[in-house]
């Protein structure tokens, strides 16, 4: 997996190329997509992707042609839907779990037909 850092590995038990195949042949879309569902990190790793959002972004930046400003807001949705998650998690019922939870970013609501 992409390192954040030359020193770190947030995602060590993934190979780099999981994520350029979801982008490419398994039609992942989003960042969120690879993160919980092709490669289930935001449930393996504490950090839940949000170490290694930017490099995972970066590389599916490469087979969906993103630019920067694409891979800043694949990052920042996917970051605030990691914090609202972990936000609602303290919330004490159900329904304000949700509401709270809710309050993230919808990035797949940003799809553009091609």
């Amino acid at each position: 997996m992409p390192s954040c850092s030359s020193r770190s590995r947030p995602a060590p038990d993934y190979l780099q190329v999981e994520v350029v195949y979801g982008a490419s042949h398994e039609g992942a879309l989003h960042l969120e997509d690879v993160l919980t569902r092709r490669t289930r990190i935001s449930i393996e790793y504490p950090h839940r992707g949000v170490e290694c959002a930017e490099p995972v972004a970066r590389l599916m930046a490469r087979v969906l042609g993103w630019d920067e400003a694409t891979v800043s807001r694949e990052v920042d949705a996917y970051t605030a839907r990691v914090e609202a998650e972990r936000a609602s998690q303290n919330e004490p019922n159900d329904e304000a779990a949700d509401t709270r939870r809710r309050a993230a970013p919808e990035i797949r609501s940003q799809l553009v037909a091609g």
